[in-house]
């Protein structure tokens, strides 16, 4: 196994001492104190698991990063499955996270050697403190705000756990991938996150003593495109909601190994009641949590949940609406509300549909334009919202703007073509209505909304007089944003 610490000269240039870290050595001199530390039985893969995961979050440390390097090292095995003994690679590293120093390095940052050889958890906690020591390194650069929750701002910390040596550089051909970029797939095969390709970096060779050590010259990356925090460090009350980048919806089961009893769209807004649970593979590395959604309960994949500052509001059902509630929410266009309902049937006003279409696409207000609807007063809530909506041709064509007025279904078309023409595809067939003849003058918007799948009521009646209510308006406009995908 590739050394994880340099010489000690280089060692002292990179990375802070770990002697303040750990308790004085224990002496393994006699058979009585190795009973004491040797692990009393072989762990299941659950129970490793475990250990690591907890390890992980002692250390503030991604579980998901812990569990890929005790993969990528030893495939999660403290004993070698043969002889029984602990694993001990040709360069000295010891166990399941392969800690590789010399006696003189373990003695003088209190290490116990023979507690790493005979003790898992041991093992883990020791490998979980150098990564995090990594991490700390002021050497290594920083990837963007250095949130230690994302898993991608881990990356030099994680080279660094195996050996800054040109065998992790990325920039060289290699003959096998270099040991961060293995544990970063690990991650996304084992852990089931979409985890980001990491862009180009610069890396240099100043030390002619040492001619194989990496140096960074650019010490800051901002990269904006990568940012996956990690899915397995939720704690009870927390809301997240559902996200699976295989499928189009995520398994809600009836426990932790147990059979699926939902389906449920994405965007579903979920409680977290207790976990983490894992799951006894040593390939799986998600782990399972117990969710609610008002009545609905179960249990569903870390891989499938992100978190999100949501309210789960009590009148909305698991479905389609609450899903779209939910990812309106996430991009700040709806609020929560002190009784946590949202009156999902109630028809939605003008003002509220103009409001949330300004602030979504991020429109202001034309130098020196003044409002030509004489029907809302400058004194009345949201008046430049519906100043803005009427300056740039969203409501307004009549010459009133009717804020408090019901929006029926045709106005929804019209106001969300005038919003979104650049975005739509224009339509190269025509649908059929069996209430909206070609001749109606909302038939063009209705058309095109249903040519882009906004809405899937094609061939059937789409009730063009009819109020829209939040819910549906919440649907309609949630499908329109995603066009942007």
């Amino acid at each position: 196994m590739n050394k994880k610490l340099i010489s000690s000269m280089l060692a002292f240039a990179l990375i802070f001492s770990m002697s303040s870290m750990f308790n004085a050595t224990h002496s393994f001199a006699d058979g009585e104190n190795l009973i004491v530390y040797k692990d009393p039985k072989i762990y299941t893969n659950t129970e490793i698991k475990t250990m690591l995961h907890e390890s992980a979050l002692q250390n503030g440390i991604p579980p998901e990063i812990l569990k890929a390097i005790a993969f990528i090292e030893t495939g999660m095995q403290q004993y070698d499955a043969t002889t029984g003994n602990p694993i001990i690679a040709t360069d000295g590293g010891i166990g399941m996270m392969q800690i590789t120093m010399t006696d003189e390095q373990l003695q003088a940052q209190g290490i116990d050697k023979e507690k790493l050889k005979w003790n898992t958890r041991y093992n883990i906690e020791i490998g979980a403190k150098i990564l995090k020591e990594k991490w700390n390194n002021p050497n290594l650069p920083k990837i963007n705000d250095k949130n230690p929750q994302t898993i991608e701002n881990w990356y030099f910390a994680i080279m660094a756990y195996n050996g800054l040596s040109k065998r992790n550089d990325p920039t060289r051909p290699q003959e096998q991938r270099p040991y961060q970029e293995r544990v970063l797939e690990a991650i996304r095969n084992n852990g089931l996150l979409p985890i980001s390709t990491i862009p180009s970096v610069t890396i240099s060779y100043p030390n002619s003593d040492a001619p194989d050590l990496m140096a960074f010259p650019v010490q800051e990356y901002n990269w904006p495109t990568i940012g996956m925090k990690s899915t397995q460090m939720w704690v009870k009350g927390q809301t997240v909601y559902t996200l699976n980048n295989q499928l189009t919806y995520s398994k809600l089961r009836d426990g932790v190994n147990g059979a699926e009893i939902k389906q449920l769209p994405h965007y579903t807004p979920l409680q977290i009641v207790s976990g983490p649970y894992e799951v006894d593979s040593s390939n799986n590395h998600y782990v399972m949590y117990e969710v609610s959604n008002n009545s609905t309960k179960g249990y569903i994949a870390s891989s499938n949940v992100r978190g999100g500052n949501l309210t789960i509001f009590k009148d909305v059902p698991i479905g389609e609406s609450a899903s779209a509630i939910a990812y309106l929410q996430l991009k700040n266009l709806i609020s929560t509300t002190p009784d946590s309902l949202f009156k999902p049937n109630t028809p939605i006003l003008r003002v509220e549909a103009a409001s949330m279409l300004v602030k979504e696409l991020g429109l202001t207000l034309p130098a020196g334009y003044k409002m030509k609807a004489t029907d809302m007063k400058p004194t009345e809530a949201n008046y430049e919202e519906m100043m803005i909506a009427e300056a740039h041709g969203i409501l307004g064509k009549d010459g009133t703007i009717r804020p408090n007025g019901h929006l029926t279904r045709a106005q929804m078309a019209a106001i969300l073509v005038r919003a979104y023409d650049k975005l739509y595809t224009t339509p190269t067939t025509n649908v059929s209505f069996t209430d909206v003849p070609p001749t109606n003058w909302s038939y063009n918007d209705i058309n095109t909304l249903a040519f882009n799948k906004i809405t899937v009521t094609a061939n059937g009646p789409y009730r063009p007089n009819g109020d829209v209510t939040r819910s549906q308006f919440a649907l309609f406009l949630m499908r329109t944003m995603e066009l942007r995908n």
